[in-house]
């Protein structure tokens, strides 16, 4: 009898976890996102940031072939940024701001929704910033 009864009792003892477990895996997971969780915020800036460079990169191999054909203007079209063609031109004002650099030929844009700046330069070439003030 005795022994049935000391199966019983080691079969009840394994059964879940203990609360220190639990307390183990809560404080692991935790430790996990606040290392994570800036990780993913600095991957979301440099993504926008990469995504703004590649579009400029675009809009000035656009702006040198209207420029050789002769247009005074060339036309751009924000496809990374998702812009509504109903909105158009308030969209691209809403998610970008141009000012102009330490250089006058220089044009810093800065990302509305993230707040990361890209800068063209008068030679034409586009660079990564850092986060806008």
């Amino acid at each position: 009898m005795k022994v049935t009864q000391l199966n019983q009792a080691q079969h009840f003892k394994q059964q879940g976890f203990t609360l220190i477990e639990l307390l183990i895996v809560v404080a692991i997971v935790g430790i996990l996102a606040a290392v994570g969780v800036p990780q993913y915020g600095n991957y979301l800036n440099r993504a926008e940031q990469s995504a703004c460079i590649g579009e400029l990169s675009a809009f000035r191999s656009l702006a040198v072939t209207a420029s050789v054909a002769g247009d005074d203007t060339a036309d751009f079209d924000f496809q990374s940024c998702s812009i509504d063609t109903e909105t158009g031109i308030n969209e691209v004002a809403s998610r970008f701001d141009g000012t102009a650099g330490d250089n006058p030929d220089d044009i810093v844009i800065t990302t509305m929704n993230r707040n990361q700046t890209v800068t063209v330069t008068g030679g034409g070439r586009v660079a990564a910033g850092v986060a806008a003030p």
